[in-house]
């Protein structure tokens, strides 16, 4: 008769060899899924690296050919993030196969390298087209030229400092090019605008409780004639009237002759 001790070593010892045979057939089941993934990844570096280069081309028509800071005037927002979407999609990096670095192939490393880089460009145009769409709101009806500068944009009424500096705070995330020139002259175009209507609305509201003299008159008429929005020159101007009856004189005729003597 067996006894006891024999027959449970005997269970044992099936037992662990059973436990050795899953593990080992385990462990090579994983080196053989880990092969197939570098295996993939190598196949997938020439798919990705033709994708990298056509969207990196429809990237740049998203820019000027001849100033390639400058965005195309038919670059928008939505365009920019579908491309953005199509570039994130495409699988570059170590984590998107499921491998070690050192496992990578090299032709893959330089596609990922690229992706970054076309990843940057397509961040920049998007911040700057969201910015040009923030200065463009300063303005009334004729909105700022992105492609080359233009002088007679007119703010909206009712524009706040507050909301030009908010604004302007953001150029210093931006490099120093022919766009960033671009967006800082709108937004000093704006402010300036803005600062000659606070002034000339300080100098009606001092005018109706002290005296003037022709000359600041006529100093105060001129710049009325220098406020774009038509509008707000037009409320001026009646404002002023008023105080041109007391010289016997219009806005209109004192301005001239204060632009003839200066």
């Amino acid at each position: 008769m067996e006894k006891p001790l024999f027959k449970h070593a005997g269970v044992y010892v099936t037992a662990i060899l059973a436990l050795g045979i899953c593990v080992g057939g385990y462990y090579v089941t994983n080196q053989r899924q880990y092969q197939e993934r570098v295996a993939y990844a190598s196949e997938a570096g020439s798919q990705a690296k033709n994708e990298i280069q056509e969207f990196a081309q429809q990237t740049e028509e998203l820019y000027q050919e001849d100033e390639p800071e400058l965005l195309d005037e038919k670059a928008s927002v939505s365009e920019v993030s579908s491309l953005q979407s199509e570039v994130n999609r495409i699988q570059v990096s170590a984590e998107d196969f499921q491998i070690e670095e050192d496992s990578m192939p090299e032709d893959l490393e330089e596609v990922a390298t690229e992706k970054e880089d076309l990843s940057n460009r397509l961040t920049e145009a998007n911040d700057k087209l969201h910015m040009q769409e923030q200065i463009d709101a300063f303005f009334d009806e004729k909105t700022p030229n992105w492609q080359e500068l233009t002088e007679d944009v007119v703010i909206k009424e009712g524009l706040q400092q507050e909301a030009i500096d908010e604004v302007s705070e953001n150029f210093s995330f931006f490099s120093e090019d022919q766009w960033l020139e671009l967006a800082k002259s709108y937004a000093q175009s704006a402010s300036e605008q803005l600062q000659n209507i606070e002034e000339i609305q300080k100098k009606l509201n001092d005018a109706k409780e002290q005296e003037i003299t022709y000359e600041q008159y006529a100093n105060l008429a001129a710049q009325i004639e220098e406020v774009r929005n038509s509008g707000q020159q037009e409320e001026f101007e009646q404002a002023a009237d008023e105080l041109g009856q007391r010289f016997g004189v219009s806005t209109e005729a004192a301005a001239a002759e204060s632009t003839e003597t200066y």
